[in-house]
């Protein structure tokens, strides 16, 4: 379990280090600061994808029964962590800041990445034979 637990966590990182870096290259070649911290979103995603991938390891490891359930939890998984973004990022979503088209796609950016490292990793989990 705990090299699985020190891969997710390795594959996290990369994943977050290389979209940083690769998004930030293509905003400052296009001469597009947004009005946000990217490092700030990319952190929150990373911080949240990490955390509902071991928790789900984790009741894989300690709770087997709740296995087949994993897929369910997770569709609630990602509700909560839409809903805290909004929360923690409310300014930043808020009307009375002007995002353009490319600060709005800088913000789903992150979201997708994530949600493809968390499906991944959860689809794996479903389909290892423990």
């Amino acid at each position: 379990m705990i090299k699985k637990i020190l891969l997710y966590v390795a594959v996290a990182v990369a994943t977050f280090f290389i979209s940083y870096s690769l998004h930030n290259y293509i905003l400052i070649s296009i001469d597009n600061t947004p009005p946000y911290n990217l490092r700030d979103v990319y952190i929150f995603h990373l911080s949240l994808s990490l955390f509902i991938v071991l928790l789900f390891e984790l009741i894989i490891y300690f709770l087997k029964e709740f296995k087949d359930q994993i897929g369910f939890l997770y569709l609630g998984s990602i509700v909560l962590k839409m809903m805290l973004f909004f929360v923690i990022f409310r300014e930043l979503l808020s009307t009375s800041l002007q995002l353009s088209k490319t600060d709005k796609l800088s913000l789903l950016i992150p979201i997708a990445i994530f949600i493809i490292y968390e499906v991944m990793i959860v689809v794996k989990m479903l389909n290892r034979a423990d």
